[in-house]
């Protein structure tokens, strides 16, 4: 996956949201209105795997996983057209489905 700043849309069954995310290298980097996130990820072949920790740094806004301050994130996408496009799983929400899409940003 490329190095740089993308534009990110995500849900959950509970809500959705937007923020945005920089990569560089295998490192991610990003936020939203009520979370940053850190970690890192690994391409293989097609396929793109991303661990982030996501930390709440605005205690008026919840998670689209609902009231979790502090947790794991673990994803798995790949391109489609000019998106990537990931699902996966919080470690304090298992049993809620997460989707998210990056498009890289026109800078």
């Amino acid at each position: 996956m490329q190095s740089g700043l993308y534009v990110s849309r995500f849900r959950t069954p509970l809500d959705d949201a937007g923020g945005v995310i920089y990569i560089d290298g295998n490192r991610v980097y990003g936020g939203d209105t009520g979370m940053y996130y850190v970690g890192e990820i690994i391409s293989e072949g097609e396929e793109v795997r991303v661990t982030l920790r996501v930390r709440q740094h605005d205690d008026s806004r919840q998670s689209v996983f609902g009231d979790h301050r502090d947790f794991r994130l673990s994803l798995t996408g790949r391109k489609r057209g000019a998106e990537y496009v990931f699902e996966g799983r919080a470690d304090k929400a298992p049993s809620i489905r997460f989707e998210a899409t990056l498009r890289l940003a026109p800078l």
